[in-house]
């Protein structure tokens, strides 16, 4: 997956993933229908998520793929994101 405009790399992005830790960031990244989209929300909330396996399961393999999940704020849910799609985060 790559995209023709100037994209963060994925070790930055990585990092900047885990220096955030519970605080808030906000992601502009674009979709996989090529669509600009920015989250506002947490990469690990400090409330502690109750999960089933499957959960678990897919969460790993979307990992595993690249995907960053990220729980929005407004939306009330987990979304996600690819390392390589990144424009900016903050």
């Amino acid at each position: 997956m790559t995209y023709s405009i100037n994209t963060m790399n994925k070790t930055t992005v990585k990092d900047v993933v885990k220096a955030r830790g519970t605080r808030f960031a906000t992601v502009t990244f674009i979709k996989k229908n090529g669509t600009q989209r920015t989250i506002n929300g947490l990469f690990r909330p400090s409330s502690k998520i109750v999960g089933n396996t499957k959960g678990r399961v897919i969460s790993q393999a979307q990992k595993a793929n690249g995907y960053i999940p990220i729980y929005s704020v407004s939306d009330k849910s987990w979304r996600c994101f690819h390392v390589n799609s990144v424009l900016e985060i903050n």
